[in-house]
């Protein structure tokens, strides 16, 4: 519940920040000039997230080819254009496994900000074997009311999952990189009509959504790296 609550309060907070920076314009530039300042300032915005911020955070960390290259679970929503985002780690594929599989809310947590996403408990900084156990058919919850159902599997390769509504893919990838390391590659595939509504949650959503998981990926790899090390 403090996920849910958490996530309302920011997004209350945007909302409200915005209401009051258009009552502010409206005040000083009066009900004409403070709209139309609005509404430039708007699609000034708009834009500059749709040519410049989205096609850069769409594709974090990942390089061409692993932007291009299919993955397993591609195939569940096969129109989809998603994110694809990707961290080089200094492990082999066998000593990341056991992170992802503990991976989600109520398990080991998500390895991002945990006062958003994990009720203010910390995420794991171990492995834990009660969370060893995914199947085809579990539940990754990102929260209590809301999560991913796996579709497939493959130990030290691949876990495939589906979000309840079927709206959107994810697959985590481990693949050998050149120096013996590991790339960890995580590629969301949304689907959803363009409408204005779907235009302002992109807008809102997608870089909240990016942010999460780039400190989900750095934070993998700083566990796995420093497990390594004892």
């Amino acid at each position: 519940m403090k996920t849910q609550m958490m996530i309302m309060i920011i997004v209350a907070t945007i909302f409200l920040a915005a209401i009051a920076i258009l009552i502010g314009l409206i005040l000083w530039l009066g009900w004409l000039g403070g709209s139309v300042v609005a509404l430039g300032a708007f699609a000034v915005l708009v834009t500059l997230y749709f040519r410049v911020i989205k096609p850069w955070h769409l594709r974090w960390g990942a390089t061409d080819e692993e932007v291009t290259m299919a993955m397993p679970g591609d195939e569940l929503i096969p129109d989809a254009v998603g994110a694809t985002h990707a961290i080089a780690i200094d492990a082999t594929a066998q000593e990341v496994w056991p992170w992802l599989v503990q991976i989600g809310y109520g398990r080991a947590g998500w390895y991002s900000y945990d006062w958003i996403d994990n009720d203010f408990k910390p995420s794991a900084d171990r492995i834990i074997p009660e969370y060893q156990q995914l199947a085809v058919g579990d539940k990754i919850l990102m929260m209590p009311t809301m999560g991913f159902v796996v579709e497939s599997i493959e130990p030290a390769k691949s876990i495939v999952s589906l979000l309840e509504d079927g709206s959107t893919s994810w697959s985590l990838g481990l693949y050998p990189d050149d120096d013996g390391g590991t790339r960890l590659v995580s590629r969301w595939r949304p689907k959803f009509e363009m409408t204005p509504a779907t235009v302002a949650m992109q807008v809102l959503a997608e870089p909240g959504t990016f942010i999460m998981e780039q400190k989900m990926l750095r934070t993998i790899r700083d566990r796995v790296e420093n497990a390594g090390r004892v």
